[in-house]
């Protein structure tokens, strides 16, 4: 793609550099910047429906006060554009830090993914539905024998709970994409996954990328106390949709060979034993 024409052509930028970034799982990503500015440019497979939805989601955030890597319109006034067989944002640049695994980063990302929560509460939605997260992979869940009865027994169990909270979700909230900035304070970035539902999915999210609860869990609760006997309740059920979600979709991109966002196919297949690992299989 001709990021320099894209920028001209439909945002009215005119770069003096362009450099590739490393990309998401699902996307390609370039820096763009010239005097005064610097931008991110995204695209995604035309097919990603949940791209726009994520950079509608991440301007509200930024109109609320939240540094999220606001998407900028384009010269038709939309923050996407289909062009050919993609589909570009182009997104604030947000210069940062990304938080790590010590006590202190684990505790920033529930304080933080619980202030999106408060901004973005939802009344519940259907839930079954919603569970087509994991069911919406269901050609490739026979790769291995374990994978279809662990996804199966994940979603029966979600099914089984009631009284959930909704809002927006980041959908994907690892480590990586919270950025503590120069001046001390925390952006949260990279809304590629965003949509809403239970706001359990979001924070096992979190846990499972933590590799524990100890400190994500009371630092969300922290802000959120309402919300104290729901996590408790449904928390390792959700990690368990989590992971069946992880194995849905490196199931996938073993047997398409989907190789984006990584070194090569060890990666997918270390996504899938790390999901096996977490079912006990």
């Amino acid at each position: 793609m001709d990021i320099d024409r894209v920028l001209r052509e439909h945002w009215d930028l005119e770069p003096s550099q362009v450099e590739p970034l490393v990309g998401g799982m699902g996307s390609l990503t370039w820096l763009a910047a010239s005097d005064g500015w610097r931008v991110v440019v995204k695209t995604v497979d035309g097919r990603d429906n949940g791209f726009a939805h994520g950079l509608d989601f991440a301007a509200r955030l930024a109109d609320g006060g939240m540094t999220t890597g606001r998407p900028l319109p384009s010269r038709a006034g939309r923050l996407a554009e289909r062009l050919d067989d993609r589909v570009v944002g182009v997104l604030e640049y947000v210069d940062g830090t990304p938080l790590g695994q010590d006590e202190d980063d684990q505790r920033a990302v529930g304080q933080l993914l619980a202030q999106v929560h408060t901004m973005s509460a939802v009344e519940p939605g259907d839930l079954e539905s919603w569970l087509g997260i994991v069911t919406q992979w269901d050609d490739y869940l026979d790769l291995e024998p374990w994978i279809r009865p662990a996804c199966e027994s994940a979603v029966t169990d979600a099914l089984a709970l009631d009284g959930l909270s909704w809002s927006g979700l980041h959908g994907d909230p690892a480590a990586e994409a919270f950025l503590r900035q120069p001046t001390g304070e925390l952006a949260l970035i990279d809304w590629g996954a965003a949509m809403h539902g239970p706001i359990l999915y979001d924070v096992a999210s979190a846990v499972m990328y933590a590799g524990s609860p100890d400190h994500v869990v009371p630092s969300y609760l922290d802000r959120r106390p309402d919300l104290t006997d729901e996590l408790h309740r449904g928390l390792d059920t959700f990690l368990r949709v989590r992971y069946a979600v992880q194995a849905a979709y490196f199931a996938w991109r073993i047997t398409d060979n989907i190789l984006t966002g990584i070194a090569g196919p060890a990666d997918n297949l270390k996504g899938l034993a790390d999901a096996r690992r977490s079912f006990g299989v």
